[in-house]
């Protein structure tokens, strides 16, 4: 394995003094007092004014719907997933009142299946139906029966193989394109998935960030099948259209949004997996391989920013934590 040098990722960001950044640093990493790095995370000018921008209905939306109202909900769930990841980055927990109106929102957006829909218009959406559920378990939501019957419905809706897809993906593209042509068929039951199909990596990686987050999901062998089949597929382009390419596994981003190799360590650390496993080894090595000689990693999208470096930077120190190789 290769040499990991997290003294120098830790002094780098100790330098930058990002309030944030701090506190999880000193809280998942270094396990010191964060007292003082909590209280100021209150004052914190980012937290408040996406706080202060919150809507009525509990939720955020930077855009209106175009087209079609429906739309509408997809933004505001999208905006909200990311804004609420954002507040729980800036030491938000569930005692904050706008969290608690935040919460309230996602859970309205639950059917009487159990997935959480909207994204995909009436479409099953089983990848923002997952973040959904990571960001419940992070709020300590996991014992809650809305989130259990969330969980509940992952388990139903697996493909034959034990993985995931979105659904409309494994019908033919013409007979989904059709669905769409008039306002009627936006009212259409959605489109169940043919289970004989391969599973995709981006789906079953999301799916099992939400299976780690979960005390009560992260050790059943769901998600240790899930875990193995994700291993398998490090590096390989994806069986279906959404981020096919295989260079999306080195696309590193915190917080994690889709698939790619830091997301799939950190929830494959907190299963249980290490480096014993060859193919955690070689990932693990391949991330090793990327910090730069100024101590951090760099976030593996176009318009990044040094803050975007400093949380991916963080989360692979909390990677190496986690697997048991962290050496201060």
């Amino acid at each position: 394995m290769m040499k990991i040098n997290a003294n120098k990722a830790i002094e780098f960001l100790l330098a930058r003094g990002n309030l944030p950044i701090l506190y999880w640093l000193k809280k998942d990493i270094l396990e010191v007092p964060i007292d003082r790095e909590y209280k100021n995370l209150q004052k914190f000018a980012a937290r408040i004014r996406i706080l202060e921008s919150q809507k009525p209905n509990g939720g955020w939306s930077k855009r209106k719907h175009e087209g079609h109202a429906r739309w509408e909900k997809t933004y505001y769930i999208v905006d909200t997933l990311r804004n609420i990841f954002r507040l729980y980055n800036y030491g938000c927990t569930y005692e904050v009142e706008k969290v608690q109106r935040a919460i309230k929102f996602l859970y309205s957006t639950q059917a009487k299946e159990g997935d959480f829909r909207g994204a995909y218009l009436n479409e099953y959406a089983p990848t923002y139906h997952a973040l959904t559920l990571e960001i419940l378990c992070l709020y300590g939501m996991d014992k809650d029966k809305r989130t259990q019957k969330g969980f509940r419905w992952l388990m139903n809706n697996r493909q034959n193989d034990g993985g995931w897809v979105i659904p409309y993906r494994t019908i033919d593209k013409v007979e989904l394109k059709s669905r769409y042509n008039f306002e009627a068929q936006l009212k259409l039951k959605p489109v169940k998935p043919d289970k004989s199909q391969p599973f995709s990596h981006l789906v079953t990686g999301m799916v099992l960030r939400a299976l780690a987050a979960s005390p009560s999901w992260r050790k059943s062998k769901e998600a240790r099948k899930a875990g193995d089949l994700l291993m398998s597929r490090f590096f390989k382009a994806d069986k279906y259209d959404d981020r096919h390419h295989a260079l999306y596994w080195e696309e590193i981003i915190y917080p994690f949004w889709a698939t790619d190799i830091l997301s799939s360590l950190d929830s494959l650390s907190q299963l249980g997996y290490d480096i014993k496993q060859e193919k955690m080894k070689e990932a693990l090595d391949w991330l090793l391989s990327k910090q730069n000689s100024h101590g951090y990693w760099e976030a593996g999208i176009k318009k990044t920013s040094l803050e975007d470096n400093l949380w991916v930077t963080f989360a692979v120190l909390r990677v190496i934590k986690k697997l048991g190789l962290l050496e201060l």
